[in-house]
């Protein structure tokens, strides 16, 4: 099933998580980013690996790494956990999951309120009243 822009900015908020990796500090560091060494996932080139919260620290932390002229490398880590299982299935689209779920909710709830007996019956109902038939002879009085 076809992911919505809805599943995208959902995957891309909770189960993304950018990492920059580097041998050199820079000399600011933004609010929130997460200050690693690195183990032999990174390939043992470099040093250091800083995790970005959010999108506005990572352009920040790029910025004051460029402006240092310090080499670095972004690579993008997807997080496991019950967000990753909802949000990051590439054959499900997390939105009409909630959609389905929401239309069956609605059917069950109208089906199980009585509903369809009542209108059923309404509509089977013998008619409470009759209607006259009218009457055969009219009458013309003469001038």
């Amino acid at each position: 099933m076809q992911q919505t822009k809805f599943d995208r900015m959902m995957q891309h908020k909770f189960v993304q998580r950018t990492q920059v990796f580097c041998n050199t500090l820079p000399y600011a560091i933004p609010d929130g980013v997460q200050v690693d060494e690195t183990t032999e996932e990174s390939g043992g080139r470099y040093i250091y690996r800083l995790t970005a919260p959010n999108d506005a620290a990572l352009n920040e932390l790029t910025a004051h790494l460029e402006v240092a002229n310090i080499t670095y490398t972004a690579r993008i880590r997807e997080e496991g956990g019950l967000a990753g299982k909802m949000f990051n299935n590439p054959n499900k689209s997390f939105t009409m999951q909630i959609a389905w779920a929401i239309f069956i909710i609605i059917i069950a709830s109208i089906l199980l309120s009585g509903l369809p007996v009542k209108i059923w019956t309404d509509l089977t109902a013998d008619a409470e009243y009759t209607i006259e038939p009218p009457k055969k002879g009219i009458e013309l009085k003469p001038k």
